[in-house]
């Protein structure tokens, strides 16, 4: 009967730690990355300036830079910190503690979406011109608002991972809210270079003496030529705006082609819609 009872002991001795065998292997490292993101796995190897790692139910091996890692959280329970400060840098920088009362009467424009066939011009730099030339519009034009400066505004942006290529990424309402405004204008300027053109005339002048040889006439000289002709580019530029609230409304969407073939015929296009948007000195109420 001992004996018995000494073997079922044994017996459910030996399952329970086969349960936590089995249970310690289905446990899991965790890799949570400077954005957030959390990467379920095995972590292979942990080498100088990355870590080795294969996903839950994958055999492929991945490297993670140790830049781009916040913290290791192993199966065992051990936690290592990576990088501390680029975690807490990246939380407080992607949410807005804002109030919509806080928000209240602010406006911020972002930098353009910027489209051309022109080579020679720099779509980053015509980007936050464009930007700024509405910033001093909306400035100039309109009543009611007060305006984020550029440079804050594009600072912001920047700590989020965010530019004019991919601001669409996200929302107007989320945009709206993590900059802290109430209302953000999005703009749209597509500039196609249509070829030169040439103006002037060109005029040619003759110097030269005579010489008498027996009573025959011979004149010699040299012709100068001079040319005052003037070449432009011209340019056909398309200008569009949006207005939108931090509800993710939108208040004012419009589009007009500029007057003229120069480069600089945008900034009429930008005043004129600006004057004509809902906080413009032309609105009509």
């Amino acid at each position: 009967m001992k004996s018995f009872t000494l073997k079922k002991s044994l017996l459910l001795l030996f399952l329970f730690l086969n349960i936590i065998a089995v249970t310690a292997q289905d446990k899991l490292d965790t890799v949570i990355m400077s954005n957030g993101e959390k990467r379920t796995g095995k972590i292979i190897a942990v080498k100088e300036d990355a870590v080795k790692f294969i996903y839950k139910g994958e055999s492929l091996e991945y490297e993670f830079k140790k830049s781009e890692i916040n913290k290791i959280e192993f199966a065992s329970g051990r936690t290592e910190i990576i990088n501390n400060a680029t975690t807490s840098d990246a939380t407080s920088t992607s949410t807005s503690t804002s109030t919509s009362t806080e928000r209240k009467g602010l406006i911020a424009v972002l930098p353009f979406e910027f489209i051309t066939n022109d080579p020679a011009l720099s779509t980053s730099a015509m980007a936050e011109q464009l930007q700024n030339d509405s910033y001093l519009s909306i400035k100039e034009n309109t009543h009611g608002l007060q305006l984020q400066d550029p440079i804050t505004t594009n600072s912001i942006l920047a700590k989020n991972g965010l530019s004019h290529s991919n601001i669409k990424s996200k929302t107007p309402k989320e945009i709206a809210i993590l900059l802290g405004v109430e209302n953000v204008v999005y703009g749209m300027a597509n500039v196609t270079n249509k070829g030169t053109s040439s103006y002037g005339s060109g005029i040619s002048t003759y110097n030269g003496k005579e010489t008498d040889k027996k009573d025959n006439k011979k004149a010699s000289g040299t012709i100068y030529n001079s040319n005052n002709a003037t070449t432009t580019i011209n340019y056909e530029t398309k200008i569009g705006l949006n207005f939108y609230n931090d509800q993710g409304t939108n208040l004012y969407s419009e589009s007009r082609n500029s007057f003229g073939t120069g480069f600089d015929a945008y900034h009429a296009t930008i005043n004129y819609l600006i004057k004509r948007c809902p906080f413009g000195s032309k609105v009509k109420n």
